[in-house]
């Protein structure tokens, strides 16, 4: 049978707290790239000052250094987007409503400028100059997401000036990632896999990993975005160990 080492493996996350307790449900499988385990030890060296065997090493002894762990993915659920943008997610749930009559300052140069809420609906929406009816897409641009408009060169605001909008928005609901708020994501990383080169099956955990990102996230790119993170395993309470990988042999 092969010794090889080839795995095909379901990587799954789980975020802790600053306590290194579990915080919240555990996401996967992710569809990982890399997963880099590097243990390392440190020399440390007494050196002869004897005439003799000046310069000779005396003494070797190998000290641990902490293990670093690699983590490459490129599946983006809004938790994974999140931690690489070191931030927090949090329930985005905006009721319906409508602006009657709302007072808007268009620029003069056909900058936009936003009028309160976002997710417009097409129907019902009315912009006026005084009493006068403005035509979209003529006299204006609107927006309808983003709850932006401008007006039109070459029509009846192009100079800007006071209007007066209205327009029914709908309901939002989503998630939201607040960006930038901690200094470190931990997680537990463990999944199970085959290794293709002899059909054991092959599972492992990192218990505690804290970690940042090692690479940027581009929200403009022509790519599919993926992310890559850097940290150092630790050895939680009650583990023998930093990390363990079993191979299941029945």
């Amino acid at each position: 049978m092969s010794d090889g080492y080839l795995i095909a493996g379901n990587v799954f996350v789980q975020r802790l707290n600053k306590q290194g307790q579990p915080d919240g449900g555990t996401i996967g499988p992710i569809n990982t790239t890399k997963l880099a385990i590097k243990v390392e030890s440190e020399s440390k060296q007494r050196t002869s000052n004897k005439k003799a065997d000046y310069g000779q090493v005396l003494d070797d002894v190998r000290i641990p250094k902490p293990t670093v762990i690699n983590w490459a993915f490129d599946d983006q659920p809004t938790e994974l987007v999140a931690m690489t943008l070191m931030g927090d997610v949090v329930a985005i749930n905006d009721a319906s409503g409508t602006l009657t009559d709302q007072a808007v300052t268009l620029p003069a140069d056909q900058k936009w400028v936003e009028v309160g809420q976002k997710n417009f609906a097409a129907v019902g929406l009315m912009v006026k100059q005084g009493v006068a009816e403005l035509v979209l897409n003529t006299d204006f641009e609107f927006n309808y997401a983003l709850g932006l408009i401008r007006a039109v060169k070459g029509g009846k605001v192009d100079a800007g000036g006071s209007v007066t909008f209205t327009g029914q928005y709908n309901a939002r609901s989503g998630k939201r990632i607040n960006g930038a708020l901690n200094s470190q994501i931990r997680v537990r990383l463990f999944g199970e896999g085959e290794n293709l080169a002899n059909g054991k099956q092959v599972e492992f955990d990192i218990y505690d990993v804290s970690m940042s990102p090692s690479s940027e996230l581009d929200l403009a790119s022509t790519d599919f975005v993926g992310a890559e993170f850097e940290g150092t395993a630790k050895i939680s309470a009650g583990k023998a160990a930093p990390f363990v990988v079993d191979e299941i042999t029945a």
